[in-house]
């Protein structure tokens, strides 16, 4: 949005216009964050919105900062929804007010203009809020907000999380696997890069290759995790003589025959999130498989994350919930 607005300091950039001045701060430019944050009708706007402990960040930060921190913010608070749907729509009532003094010579006192924009704001916050549910609604069933998170297993068992990728501009498939125990404690990890192959493939050899690899590091109570749903319908379903899948699945199914207790269960990305991490990094690899004794120092963070265990909001089904 950055630089697509008109302002005045735009316009004479352009040779439209020899006065650059803010139309309600005279002698000065009337830059981008000028116009939805430093004039003086906009700031009031903010001060009255904001509280006092986040004003001084939210004045200070330069333009490109301050948008990008501002609509990744997903707190809540005085307004409606989250604050980065919020302040998108608060700078656009901002910037129409400032159009409608301009051409419609519509001019509002500092104290109206934060009574409209804030309910205007607020309004079509709410009607966002309502169509997500809506929509949610319509594509799959009645859904709830869930918290997911990586969960510790049960005492005395280790846990699989697998994740497979198809890198689309390339059409290569890649897959990664974690194995920890019920402390978090990171067993061991692979990078795998596969070749050309559709996202499933790369699943389901990131299942494979996860179960060996489990097996080898002598887990005998085995939760494996993977945010395939139809990788582990497949495994499951063993109707597959024809699937050009078959022999993979013959293989992951002869695995778990073996003698040992294995859980397959979905999760979801948020849950998933150092397999998947793994599996995207393994591009960088040549082709085979790598073992990693210790995690990357790229995916600490997560790992710390996943054994304190921080969740994230997100949509799911009622009927489907992990």
């Amino acid at each position: 949005m950055l630089g697509k607005l008109t302002t005045n300091q735009i316009r004479k950039d352009r040779h439209l216009t020899d006065n650059n001045s803010c139309p309600e701060c005279e002698g000065i430019s009337e830059t981008i964050v000028h116009s939805l944050r430093d004039c003086r009708k906009a700031k009031a706007v903010w001060n009255k919105i904001l509280d006092a402990n986040r004003r001084a960040a939210f004045f200070n930060a330069g333009h490109q900062d301050w948008m990008k921190s501002n609509i990744l913010d997903d707190s809540t608070g005085n307004w409606t929804g989250e604050w980065g749907s919020f302040f998108i729509l608060v700078i656009w009532y901002l910037w129409k007010c400032r159009n409608d003094g301009i051409f419609k010579g519509i001019k509002l006192s500092s104290s109206t203009l934060h009574h409209y924009v804030t309910a205007k704001a607020n309004d079509w916050a709410r009607t966002w809020i309502d169509a997500r549910k809506a929509l949610a609604m319509v594509e799959g069933g009645n859904r709830t907000e869930a918290l997911i998170g990586w969960k510790k297993p049960p005492i005395g068992w280790h846990k699989m999380n697998t994740d497979g990728a198809n890198q689309s501009n390339m059409g290569m498939a890649t897959a990664g696997r974690v194995l920890r125990d019920h402390n978090g404690t990171w067993l061991g990890g692979f990078c795998s890069k596969i070749g050309t192959g559709t996202a499933l493939l790369a699943e389901l050899w990131g299942v494979l290759q996860g179960l060996e690899f489990a097996w080898k590091k002598g887990s005998r109570f085995l939760v494996l995790e993977t945010d395939s749903q139809l990788a582990l319908q497949l495994i499951e379903q063993r109707r597959d003589e024809v699937h050009p899948y078959a022999t993979i699945l013959g293989a992951i199914r002869r695995l778990l025959s073996q003698d040992w207790m294995v859980r397959l269960v979905h999760t979801y990305r948020e849950g998933n999130r150092v397999a998947d991490w793994l599996s995207k990094h393994s591009l960088v690899y040549p082709f085979g498989m790598y073992e990693l004794e210790a995690p990357p120092l790229e995916v600490n963070r997560i790992c710390y994350e996943d054994e304190a265990g921080t969740s994230f909001p997100r949509m799911v089904r009622l009927d489907n919930e992990t």
